[in-house]
Formats: structure tokens, C-alpha cells, sequence
């Protein structure tokens, strides 16, 4: 029988019972002193209660796209950085810009650093306001209106949270303000749109009739996606050591397929690192998978209800459809075999996103 394998989330700065403390130079401790250093992303989890017609059995599935990268089976597929790291020096990719006023990280602030090697630097980078307007194959100005409804009920509801400081702790209040002045930036929405985009809900069926999978006034009102947001700080299993720079693409494969055999012939725990602090899932060597998510629980029960209604997904920027799939919350080990009971088991290789979810299950926010 597996071993349990549970999360919730966590003062990534609070000692933990039997392990060593935590250094004052630990890299969640300098992001903790500087803001700054946090990168944020938006995600829209899209889900649905169905009637699987074989056994006349309603079960609760997340809309996901196979991982690309290895380190799962499934993710999300919607993640849009508002802001997140580069090495230093590399051109920041189509919609991004340099952060103003720059802001930099040494590599050697990072515990899988390998030891003995020079240091390198990241940079931040933050999307861009116009990221969508300019140019024609993805602009959306209805989409990029509700986005903006979204990101204006998201700063109300977070001052509300925010305002009553005693309920906080530093870690939460410290959370909560670094993704209030993300959204005090007019380039949220456009983090917002992204991922309502990439999440294909929207996407148009018919270009003559312009009828989408799901139409805005079929859309949760933004009110209630805002309402039902929860913000949860991803903490990744990283590699380790930390690959160089110039690791080409499949020596990057390599290490994350050979990584759960030098763990375990290592003694490495895969679900902690040495301070006790529970990893949500299993990274790349990107340092900007450490990070405050946003997450926007999208209930398309009534409006994508039959076997199938499934939209494409799309990367950030791309035209091209790629599929999509429904998948039960019981086989991404979310949920028990009796689709009502909390799961226990280990969701990181299946799903990238299983402890998120799995939280937004235990508190009501996705029914089941």
C-alpha cells in the first residue's frame, strides 16, 4: 500500500519539528525581505460535474493537457506568469520585457546550486500591458475586458482580506500584498487574459457566427471567480544539483527521468527538503516554479456538461489547436476510488497541479 502523501499550505519561513532551521540567507527568506523577487502566475482550473452515461454516475473532471516536460502526466495548461525569472542576459520572450527598475537573483541563493561552480544571475521579467493587442491573430478585446472585470473584483476582494490584518499571518499577509501590487500593475489583465485564453473556454467555434465554447453571458460573472480564487504558494522539487546554463535539452530529460532513481539512492526525500517543507510538485531546472499562484476555479458544469464538449488549448501566444482532455478527479489521485473521500496518494507525477486541486476540494471551493 502507497505511503500517504498529503499538502496544505505552508509558512515556507516557519521552522517544522524535527528537521534543522532554517537559515537566514534561505532564498524564501530573501524573497520574503524583497517582494520584488516573488514571480506570480495566473491560472484558470476549468472543471465540471458529469453523468458518465455506462454507470449513470456523476463525477467531477479537470480540464488538462498532457505534461510536455516530463515531470508529470498531466498540468493545467493555463499558467501565465505576471512576473518570473530569466538568466540573466537572454532576450525575454514575445510579450514579455525587462522588469523596471531591473531586478536580479544569483543562482548561489538557490540550495541545489552545484557546488564549486561560478554563479550566474536571473532577471525578472514582466508581461507586457499590450501583450494581446498587438497583433490581429491574438487580439481579443472581449476577452481582455472580462479579464480586466476579473483582475478589478480580485483587488477588492484581496484589500478585504488584506484589511483585516489580525486574521493574517506574516506569511500570508506578506503573500497577499505581493499579489495585490501585482494587480495594482494594468499588466495583470493582460497575465489574466492569457490564461482564460490558453485555458480554451473561449475559444471561438464558429469564426462566422462567433460563438465560443462557453459565450461571456454563459461566463461566471466575474464577481464569482474572484470570490472563489484562492492563492497558493507553489514549492517545487528541484533538481539537484542544479543543472548549469548551458545543459542542452536532453541532458535536461535525462536528469528528470533518472531523478527518482538518484534519490532514492541518495536518501533524498522526494516529498520534503531537509527543512520539512512539503513539495506540490516536481520541477524543471526553473527557478521560477517556486512561486504565489493565482487560481481561478472555472465551473463549466452547465455550459460544457456532455462527453464532448472539449476545447482546445492553446500556448500563450499560438494559433494552433492543441487537444485538450477531461480527466476524473479520482484518477488524477485527488479524490478516492469512491469520488467523495480526500485522496492520500502522492499526485506529483500525475498531476502537476493534484495538491492545488486537491485543497480547492477540502475547502468547498470544487464540488464533488
Amino acid at each position: 500500500m502507497a505511503a500517504e502523501c498529503t499538502w496544505a499550505p505552508q509558512d515556507l519561513t516557519a521552522n517544522n519539528a524535527g528537521c534543522p532551521p532554517i537559515p537566514d540567507d534561505d532564498y524564501i527568506k530573501r524573497y520574503q525581505s524583497n517582494p520584488e523577487l516573488w514571480p506570480v502566475e495566473f491560472f484558470v482550473v476549468a472543471y465540471r460535474r458529469i453523468k458518465i452515461p455506462s454507470t449513470q454516475k456523476k463525477e467531477t473532471q479537470i480540464l488538462v493537457r498532457r505534461s510536455a516536460n516530463g515531470t508529470s502526466k498531466f498540468g493545467l495548461g493555463t499558467g501565465v506568469p505576471a512576473t518570473r525569472w530569466i538568466p540573466a542576459g537572454a532576450s525575454p520572450p514575445r510579450g514579455y520585457e525587462a522588469a523596471k527598475p531591473e531586478v536580479t537573483f544569483d543562482a548561489c541563493n538557490y540550495p541545489e546550486f552545484p557546488e564549486g561552480e561560478a554563479s550566474w544571475s536571473y532577471a525578472k521579467i514582466d508581461i507586457r500591458k499590450d501583450a494581446f493587442s498587438e497583433t490581429a491573430d491574438v487580439d481579443d478585446p472581449d476577452l481582455q475586458r472580462y479579464a480586466s472585470r476579473i483582475r478589478d473584483e480580485l483587488r477588492t476582494i484581496l484589500y478585504g482580506k488584506t484589511k483585516d490584518g489580525d486574521a493574517l499571518s506574516a506569511f500570508e499577509r506578506n503573500t497577499y500584498d505581493v499579489v495585490q501590487k501585482i494587480l495594482g500593475c494594468s499588466n495583470s489583465i493582460a497575465a489574466i487574459q492569457g490564461s482564460l485564453r490558453m485555458s480554451g473556454l473561449f475559444a471561438k467555434i464558429d469564426e462566422a457566427t462567433e460563438h465560443r465554447f462557453v459565450d461571456f453571458e454563459d461566463a461566471p460573472p466575474p464577481s464569482t471567480l474572484a470570490e472563489s480564487a484562492r492563492i497558493y504558494t507553489m514549492f517545487p522539487q528541484m533538481p539537484c544539483p542544479m543543472p548549469l546554463p548551458s545543459t542542452n535539452a536532453e541532458e535536461l530529460r535525462d536528469e528528470i527521468e533518472s531523478r527518482p532513481a538518484r534519490m532514492l539512492k541518495s536518501g533524498r526525500d522526494p516529498h520534503k527538503d531537509r527543512y520539512g517543507r512539503v513539495h506540490t510538485h516536481i520541477s524543471t531546472n526553473n527557478v521560477s516554479n517556486t512561486i504565489h499562484g493565482v487560481y481561478l476555479p472555472f465551473d463549466v458544469t452547465k455550459t460544457l456538461g456532455l462527453a464532448g464538449d472539449t476545447p482546445p488549448a492553446f500556448d500563450l501566444f499560438g494559433t494552433t489547436e492543441i487537444e485538450r482532455e477531461w480527466v476524473s478527479l479520482i484518477e488524477m489521485g485527488v479524490l478516492e476510488a469512491d469520488g467523495a473521500s480526500i485522496g492520500t496518494a502522492d499526485t506529483k507525477p500525475t498531476f502537476i497541479s493534484g495538491f492545488i486541486v486537491r485543497q480547492l476540494v477540502k475547502e468547498g471551493i470544487i464540488e464533488v
